[in-house]
């Protein structure tokens, strides 16, 4: 499967609306994957606003001058989140696992402390 990256040579910002589109193949669940690692790791207090995952492109309201560095980080990690998501789902379901979508809930909130650097 290929990897998914931001296509920031496609970005533009109109009104303060930034929109971004992923490139490579996406992944089946991919964006509702993508949407949870947002709404997970926006914690508000940033330099933007909503941000909203589309079929094949990133929006983000209310973009600040000065806030391009620290959005376009954050919004790096969690598409590699997603992805990392993605390949462990792929690892547990060649894998035969039947855990249920509460205990996948939990398993995804724990691994992502891996990610927090608490591990």
């Amino acid at each position: 499967m290929g990897e998914v990256k931001i296509d920031w040579g496609a970005a533009s910002v109109d009104g303060g609306r930034l929109t971004v589109p992923l490139a490579g193949e996406l992944p089946d669940g991919f964006k509702a994957r993508l949407t949870r690692v947002v709404e997970r790791l926006d914690r508000g207090g940033s330099a933007w606003g909503e941000i909203k995952v589309g079929k094949a492109k990133l929006r983000v309201d209310a973009v600040a001058a000065g806030s391009e560095r620290d959005l376009r980080h954050f919004l790096e990690a969690a598409v590699l989140q997603a992805s990392a998501d993605a390949d462990d789902e792929d690892d547990d379901e060649a894998a035969g696992d039947g855990r249920s979508e509460e205990d996948q809930a939990l398993t995804d909130a724990f691994r992502a402390f891996a990610e927090d650097g608490d591990a």
